[in-house]
């Protein structure tokens, strides 16, 4: 009985050492990464034309006293409007404020190549608080009456948050442009049905303001790009055991080379072709991009058979964030477009007493072709009797401008991406 228990138990070892061997060869073979899309190229700017540098100098003459934070953002918001802190905050930032017009002016932005990992990049923050000046001096001109010297100054707040996007930095940067870049667009459409702006002078603004796919798929382009190129410094330095886990809450897997936990090559290539697939998306609409299913993963045993568990692990880690950044490309162009179409339609009822029935209606007068909704590549979405202009967002689907609030169920919020106008 004893001989029985050995022999079974010297084949179970013998299954065992012969898995273990499968899967150390399998994580010892290299595959052929297909990356040759994703390689970045920077630009070579000459000295004192790059608008980064511009602002960075703007932001050692920020004037941010921590206990007024909320005030300044009121006022941003053009909430709780107090004259007396606007004229403060103004004169306190005067030297700040000429550099972020001076950055509008150079029609150069790269950001600083990301060295490491661990990079937190703290000029974003200082972008948004001299975003947030800049809607402050805008509103302190609205209230003022100077209605197309803020409105030129607006023009300027959107391009620049543009230059933002697309400048050369990692997906984080993107999303700050993105973010400043709404900034500028959203005090379009709060004070547009406010101003004393001629039709002509709209329809101005709407040319200047015109999207340009090109330019956006690129500025998002380059972003997955510098992104894929961040990544691979990660898997790098994970192959060469430089990650370290000096902060308890912060876990770094640490693949052993005695055990097959991580192939590099074939960790790059997950990476490069989900990032590849992103950057092929760029010059299409949404609906049409075939991306990766976040929620879709291999088995805990297939991952680890298959030599490259921890690479595995890492590649759907990472999808939920990397993979949802197409819809933000989508949102800013709609959000652009929606902006545009609300300046077509306060000249529109300028012109004519009243609001179209249509969006057909502002074409050629207004707008050169209906905008398009970049969710689904249909003409964007309008009610009169609402007074809004809408694009199904991610769902693809008309909810008729539903744009349900916070407290309705999660899976319900914000079906339609909606853009109210008040005129």
């Amino acid at each position: 009985m004893k001989k029985w228990l050995l022999r079974i138990f010297l084949g179970f070892l013998a299954v065992l050492l012969l898995l273990f061997g499968v899967v150390f060869l399998r994580s010892l073979i290299p595959v052929t990464v297909q990356d040759q899309e994703l390689q970045l190229v920077r630009a070579n700017i000459p000295q004192g034309s790059n608008a980064f540098d511009v602002l960075q100098a703007a932001t050692n003459n920020l004037w941010w006293p921590k206990d007024q934070e909320r005030q300044i953002s009121d006022l941003a918001k053009d909430t709780n409007w107090d004259d007396v802190l606007a004229s403060t905050v103004l004169a306190s930032n005067r030297e700040t404020l000429a550099g972020w017009d001076a950055a509008v002016k150079l029609p150069d932005l790269q950001v600083p190549e990301v060295p490491t990992a661990d990079d937190l990049l703290p000029y974003l923050s200082e972008w948004k608080k001299l975003a947030m000046l800049a809607e402050v001096r805008e509103n302190v001109l609205l209230h003022n009456g100077q209605d197309k010297e803020a409105f030129d100054q607006i023009v300027n707040h959107v391009q620049l948050g543009q230059r933002m996007q697309n400048s050369h930095g990692v997906l984080i940067v993107y999303l700050v442009g993105t973010a400043v870049h709404a900034m500028g667009l959203n005090q379009m459409q709060h004070w547009v049905g406010k101003t004393h702006l001629t039709p002509d002078q709209l329809k101005d603004y709407i040319r200047q303001l015109a999207l340009d796919p090109d330019a956006e798929g690129a500025a998002f382009a380059n972003t997955i790009k510098a992104e894929y190129q961040l990544q691979i410094k990660m898997l790098d330095a994970m192959r060469q055991g430089k990650i370290t886990n000096s902060d308890p809450s912060d876990y770094h897997p640490h693949p052993s080379r005695l055990l097959p936990l991580f192939n590099f090559s074939q960790t790059k290539a997950l990476f490069a072709e989900e990032d590849l697939k992103l950057v092929k998306a760029t010059p299409h609409h949404f609906n049409e991009a075939k991306l990766p299913d976040v929620n879709s993963r291999s088995s805990v045993a297939a991952m680890f058979l298959s030599g490259n568990g921890i690479g595995q692990i890492l590649y759907y880690m990472t999808l939920p964030a990397i993979i949802p950044s197409l819809a933000k490309k989508s949102q800013s162009d709609v959000q652009l477009q929606a902006t545009r179409t609300i300046l077509a339609l306060r000249a529109c009822q300028l012109t004519h007493g009243k609001l179209p029935p249509d969006l057909n209606a502002l074409v050629p007068e207004f707008l050169d072709a209906v905008p398009v909704d970049d969710f689904d590549g249909q003409p964007l979405r309008y009610s009169a009797e609402k007074k809004i202009v809408y694009s199904v967002g991610k769902n693809l689907k008309d909810d008729g401008g539903d744009d349900r609030n916070s407290e309705a169920d999660s899976s319900q919020r914000h079906l339609d991406l909606v853009y109210k106008f008040d005129f």
